[in-house]
C-alpha cells in the first residue's frame, strides 16, 4: 500500500510539473495565495490584538489596527500581483545568495589549510551562481517554468527510487 501511494505522488508531481509547464504563470500565482493566506491570518490577529488592546493602550491598539490594514493589502496584492511574488522570491534568493557568499568568505579568511581555500572560492562560486539565479527568476513565466522543471524531475526521481532500501545505515 506504501508503495502504491509513493507512485502515486510521484506521478502526481509529474503531472503538476507539466501542468506547471504548460502553463507557467499557475504555480507563481498558486504560492501568491499561499502567502496570502499567512498574511490574511497575521492581519487577522493584528486586528484582535489591536481591538481588544485598544483599552489599554490606545497607540499600540491605533498602530495593530493600522498593520493589519496593511498586511490586508498586501493580500490582495500578493493574490492578484504574480509579479511581486516573482520579486519577493528573487529577493530571497538574492539575500540566501549573499550570505552564501559570506559563508564563503568566512571561509577564505580562517583558512589554516589549503583546502578550506578551495572550499571557501567555491562557496562564493555558487552564492554569485545563486544571486544569477535570482535576476531570472523575477519573470513569473520563468519562475513558473523553474518549478515544472523542478516537479518533474523530482516526480522522476522519486518514481524511480527504491523507497525500502535504507541508503544510511544507521
Amino acid at each position: 500500500m506504501e508503495l502504491t501511494n509513493d507512485r502515486n505522488s510521484a506521478i502526481l508531481m509529474i503531472i503538476i510539473g507539466i501542468i506547471a509547464l504548460a502553463f507557467p504563470t499557475v504555480p507563481v500565482s498558486t504560492m501568491g495565495i499561499l502567502m496570502a493566506i499567512i498574511v490574511f491570518i497575521i492581519a487577522l490577529v493584528l486586528l484582535i490584538k489591536g481591538a481588544l488592546g485598544y483599552s489599554n493602550s490606545k497607540i499600540l491598539g491605533i498602530a495593530a489596527i493600522i498593520l493589519a490594514i496593511l498586511c490586508l493589502v498586501f493580500c490582495y496584492e500578493l493574490v492578484f500581483n504574480s509579479q511581486l511574488v516573482s520579486n519577493l522570491i528573487s529577493i530571497i534568493i538574492y539575500i540566501f545568495g549573499l550570505l552564501i557568499i559570506l559563508s564563503g568568505l568566512i571561509a577564505l579568511i580562517t583558512n589554516k589549510f589549503a583546502i578550506f581555500s578551495a572550499v571557501g572560492l567555491s562557496i562564493m562560486i555558487f552564492g554569485i551562481i545563486t544571486i544569477l539565479v535570482g535576476v531570472f527568476l523575477k519573470d513569473p513565466q520563468i519562475l513558473g517554468g523553474v518549478i515544472g522543471i523542478w516537479l518533474i524531475i523530482s516526480g522522476l526521481l522519486s518514481l524511480f527510487t527504491d523507497h525500502h532500501k535504507n541508503y544510511i545505515e544507521i
